[in-house]
Formats: C-alpha cells, structure tokens, sequence
C-alpha cells in the first residue's frame, strides 16, 4: 500500500493514542493533520501538546499542520477539515481518535449535568460525524480513503456502576451509536471501496492514565483494575496496520476490530 505523500487527520493528538497513531503514519511518509485543544505545553494538567507533537512528525521528514480543535464545537471541526483540504486539496485517511473526558466520567445518571451529555455528544458522536461528512466527498473523487472510530468495549459491556467500576453512561451511550454510525457509513461506502472501521484499543496506558494510576485518582478512585491498562502500541499498530500495510483493510469495513486481537493476529508488536 502507497502511503508516501498521502493527508491524515489524527485527533486528539497532542498526547497519549493519538499521538502514538500520527508518529506511525508520519514514519511510512504521511503528512500529518494534527488536532487537539492543547497547543502549548503548560496549556493542560497533562503532558504533552500539539507543538511538541509537531516538532515529533516534523523530525521524520514529513510535512504536519497543527490545528487547535474543540471538537465540542462544530465550527472547530468543520475548521480543521477545511484547513487540512485547502492545505493540502485531500485527506486520505481520518483517524476519529479524540473522546471527552471531563467532569462527572464517573458520576451516576441523576448527578450528570445536560452539558456533559452534550460535549460528550458532540465529541464522541457528532465531531466524527461531521469530520467524515466533510472529508469523504474529496476521498471518493480521489478513489484514496479510509476512516477509523476509536470507540470502546464499554459500548456493549457490563462493567458495573458508574464510580464502582464502571464510568457514568454518556460515555457508553455514545460510542454504541459510533459503532452504528460506522456500520450504516461502511454500508454506504462499500461501492467507493473506502474502508470506515471501529477500533476497540482495550483499556491504554496514556500519560493521563499513568498519573491517574500513580496518584490512585480517576479510574483507579473509580474502581477500575489498573491492570486492564495495555501499552499505547497495541491501539496504534493496529492503526498503522490498517492504514498503511493491510492487505484489504476493506474486509474490516463497518465492524469493530478489537486492537490486541489484530496484535496477535498479525504479530504487529
């Protein structure tokens, strides 16, 4: 699979998956559109930024454009897409990788606020939604496309109580309906033989996870196993797999590909 030259959007890429994802697709020659809302170091509580994301891909001989992106607006998304095509008149592949993670993650359905259940909405659902509206017409005049959701396990689990072992439900409710996003979009694009695919990267150790299992705050005050949590390569393997060396990806199309299946499978770490 020629990869060299071609356009990806990573979101959510100014740390942990995502940038672990646009690093491997920059190392087989694709220019990286990068999106997250932390720019500058110091902008978060959590390592890492788009500027030091960009400087990373930058060092591998490819060309990156960093995006500021609040993917709970819909002026930001539709931005970031626009950016990457006037930039670079094509987006080749999609990575829909970034999710919300705010207050109330673990909170039980009465103390979760209308505006949680919407930024979770909106990022979790929405921003793919748009993102792929706006990216696929310029992939199918390109005959050049794929799409990846990451989405969960917990979509379809039985993991507990929120805060027992579990998180609160707009998190599940919405990547079950980005699962079936992707299965009705993969549907649709069978005939343009564009690849739209939901990946399951299991329980990941990212910065954020780390210090959250160090201080035993976050999942771990949740109740959740610390380890459940896997190194960051088995999810970005697998998007490496998928994007730049799989054979036909196009037999993945509209299903959940689990990442430490696919690892194991194809012997990716």
């Amino acid at each position: 699979m020629e990869t060299k030259g071609k356009v990806a959007i990573v979101t959510g890429a100014s740390r942990g998956m995502g940038k672990q994802m646009a690093l491997r697709l920059a190392k087989h020659g694709v220019n990286v559109v990068l999106a997250a809302r932390t720019v500058e170091q110091g902008q978060s509580e959590w390592p890492g930024s788009l500027q030091e994301t960009e400087r990373d891909i930058r060092a591998l001989g490819v060309d990156c454009t960093a995006v500021r992106c609040d993917l709970t607006q819909r002026k930001d998304v539709e931005n970031l897409c626009e950016t990457a095509l006037k930039k670079y008149g094509r987006v080749d592949i999609l990575l829909n990788n970034a999710r919300y993670v705010g207050p109330g993650h673990f909170d039980p359905f009465l103390k979760l606020d209308i505006d949680t259940w919407e930024k979770n909405v909106n990022t979790n659902l929405m921003a793919p939604i748009i993102a792929s509206r706006m990216c696929l017409p310029q992939m199918i005049k390109n005959h050049s496309g794929i799409i990846i959701c990451t989405t969960s396990s917990a979509a379809t689990a039985n993991l507990g109580l929120p805060g027992k072992g579990s998180m609160a439900m707009h998190y599940p409710v919405t990547k079950l309906a980005l699962n079936r996003f992707v299965q009705l979009l993969g549907e649709e694009m069978q005939e343009y033989q564009i690849p739209v695919i939901a990946m399951d990267p299991g329980g990941v150790l990212t910065e954020r996870i780390e210090m959250e299992v160090k201080s035993g705050g976050g999942a771990v005050a949740a109740g959740i196993d610390p380890s459940v949590f896997k190194s960051m390569d088995i999810p970005a393997s697998t998007v490496e797999y998928l994007c730049c060396t799989c054979p036909d990806p196009m037999q993945y199309t509209g299903k959940v590909v689990v990442a430490q299946e696919m690892v194991d499978r194809f012997h990716l770490v």
